[in-house]
Order: structure tokens, then sequence, then C-alpha cells
């Protein structure tokens, strides 16, 4: 069950009718992980249904892993944007990945998360990434996206 806020009352999706106490409302984190490869990432840029979840979820945050850095065809400035439909951007719109290898960063700027879900809840939300390159399509490279939410 999602997280459901109710301005001033006790959560929506609190299993407890008298109020909170120690237990309610809590929610067991989750998280879903993304590999994206050098196919992922062009100038004119690709987009890929990364993952569906549940129509109950409650996404807390969105971080990235450079594994191994993309390269090839002189590859400046990757980005990625993150949307609930093909070319969305209704999570996070042309975010800077940094392109050096071992790198874990947040993707900051994330909107739509953390949301009052109206009940009965709606369709899963699909997951959608949009990676694009300044210049040159990359040959290499490998990048984790990894999503923690709650349900």
């Amino acid at each position: 069950m999602a997280i459901n806020f109710v301005q001033g009352q006790v959560a929506v999706g609190d299993p407890n009718p008298g109020g909170p106490n120690a237990n309610s409302n809590d929610k067991d984190p989750h998280v879903k992980v993304f590999k994206l490869t050098s196919a992922n990432f062009t100038t004119t840029g690709v987009n890929t249904l990364l993952g569906v979840f549940p129509a109950d979820s409650t996404f807390i945050s969105v971080d990235y892993y450079t594994k191994t850095a993309l390269s090839g065809n002189g590859v400046t400035s990757p980005t990625l944007s993150l949307g609930s439909a093909s070319a969305g951007t209704q999570f996070t719109t042309t975010t800077a990945l940094t392109n050096t290898s071992g790198t874990h960063a947040r993707i900051s700027g994330v909107s739509g998360f953390m949301q009052n879900y109206a009940v009965p809840l709606g369709g899963d939300i699909d997951l959608w990434a949009a990676g694009a390159c300044s210049t040159g399509n990359p040959t290499a490279g490998e990048i984790y996206v990894y999503v923690t939410y709650v349900r």
C-alpha cells in the first residue's frame, strides 16, 4: 500500500484505525536495479522501458553508479531523463551523469516522488529512461540506475 498522506490526519493507508502507533504505516523499502549500456545513449537519445512498479509504490530516491565510463566516438556529456512514458520527463529532465568509472551519485531534482496518491489506485507505474550524449555515440560503458521505493 502506498504512503497516503492526508493533511492534519492519520495517513489514509495507516493500518491502525485508532491512530498512529509504533508500527502504523510502517513500510519496507524495496530496490530495483537497472543496467544501462552504451546502446542506451546516443546523440539523438534512446528511450528504454527500465521497469514497471506496482500501482501502490511510492518512490523514495533514484541513484546511479557509473561502473564503466561511456566511451568511444568522442562521447561527451551523457544525460538521463526519467519518466512514466516513453521520452517522458515526469520524474526528472536531462540529469547530467558523471562520466567517470566508479562514480555513485543521487539523481537530484526528482519530481513526482512522495506523492499523495489517490485511493483507489491507478495502474502500475512504468519507468522510462532517455539516455543522450552531447557528442558521439558511445561504443562502451555500463551505468546502473537503482530506484528505492516503498509499498
